[in-house]
């Protein structure tokens, strides 16, 4: 058990003193005893500390708060008022530490924080171990790209319909941001198919000058175009594959099925690897628009060389050079993550959507 009253008498001197070294110095020693006894205080111990502390760490220069704040930070009984007299400091040097890890604050202090601090602040808070979603409401609303990407990104963030919403229309004009939803878990599933939409947008957009536009608005990215058509004769394809599938079914197979102008064992083999139904590749294939191959190809983690060929037996002969470097640059900005969320969630539509589902 500590007798602090032994030592109020020096920190009342220290205080009266106006001597800034004196000051620093008790407020280091206090620091100190409270950080080697803090796991076996009780609270009401820690509340003593935390009235000494929170009246020596006042009216000193912001280097020794800033140190106090990293101190403090990762200590799971810290003292509350010396805390959150911290958290709402002005300057992130010494706020931000405790922002950022702290336990001893409240929903109630970070919302009023992120309300009203700068982005350096909503920063510091995006990055906490655990987010609500009554603080991330502030944070999607007020922080900047470079905030609301990090809070995005926050595996321990969780967030409301209305932020999410809010996530989604933001990323219309972020496609990093938009990189950072698709690849949570936690999306709904009208959220996602606003990203499905925004991807299939900018994939559409760079592929333009080569494979024309998809129709506006069409959140499925257009992998299910085309399903009124009769589908064709894929049985001898499918059997190829079969077969093929036995000794191994991989990327080089269908690279091998392109170059000898196999195109429908390349398709058949494509969907099988993917996961989906073959008419959904054949679909994709002679759909007006490249960027439903697109995403199917990187779904399966497989490389530019397997899209370029794929491109290029769709007309007969290879695109210009400016064309395949805009769809070079379309396939560099996919990321597998995005791909593989949009091909599960089209599939999963198009078995809904198609004549004659249950």
């Amino acid at each position: 058990m500590i007798a602090l009253n032994t030592i109020v008498a020096d920190v009342e001197g220290a205080i009266a003193s106006g001597d800034p070294a004196k000051r620093m110095g008790m407020l280091r020693q206090m620091t100190g005893l409270f950080t080697e006894q803090a796991a076996r205080l009780n609270e009401a111990q820690i509340g003593a500390f935390d009235e000494v502390i929170i009246r020596l760490s006042r009216d000193i220069e912001t280097k020794a708060r800033a140190e106090l704040s990293a101190t403090l930070a990762d200590i799971p009984n810290a003292p509350r008022r010396v805390v959150r007299d911290l958290a709402f400091d002005p300057s992130v040097a010494v706020a931000g530490p405790v922002l950022e890890r702290s336990e001893r604050l409240e929903d109630d202090d970070l919302v009023q924080i992120a309300s009203r601090g700068d982005q350096c602040h909503l920063r510091a808070i995006s990055r906490r171990r655990v987010l609500a979603e009554v603080v991330t409401d502030v944070i999607v609303t007020r922080g900047d790209d470079q905030v609301v990407r990090d809070v995005a990104g926050n595996r321990g963030a969780r967030f409301s319909q209305g932020g999410f919403q809010i996530l989604a229309t933001r990323a219309r004009d972020d496609a990093e941001l938009n990189r950072v939803l698709t690849a949570r878990v936690d999306v709904p599933e009208a959220q996602m198919a606003q990203l499905v939409a925004i991807a299939a947008t900018r994939a559409r957009a760079s592929l333009a000058g080569e494979f024309g536009e998809s129709a506006a608005g069409q959140a499925t990215l257009a992998i299910a175009t085309g399903l009124t058509r009769p589908p064709p004769d894929l049985t001898p394809a499918e059997v190829a594959v079969a077969q093929r599938a036995r000794s191994g079914l991989d990327e080089t197979a269908v690279q091998t099925w392109l170059t000898t102008g196999e195109v429908t064992c390349a398709l058949v083999a494509l969907a099988r690897v993917a996961g989906v139904p073959t008419g959904m590749a054949v679909n994709a294939y002679e759909a007006a628009s490249a960027d439903p191959l697109l995403f199917l190809v990187r779904s399966v983690r497989f490389g530019w060389k397997t899209l370029k060929l794929f491109l290029t037996s769709r007309t007969g002969r290879p695109p210009s050079t400016e064309d395949l470097q805009s769809a070079f640059q379309a396939f560099q900005d996919l990321s597998v993550v995005t791909a593989q969320r949009v091909v599960r969630f089209t599939a999963a539509r198009e078995k809904i959507e198609q004549p004659g589902a249950a």
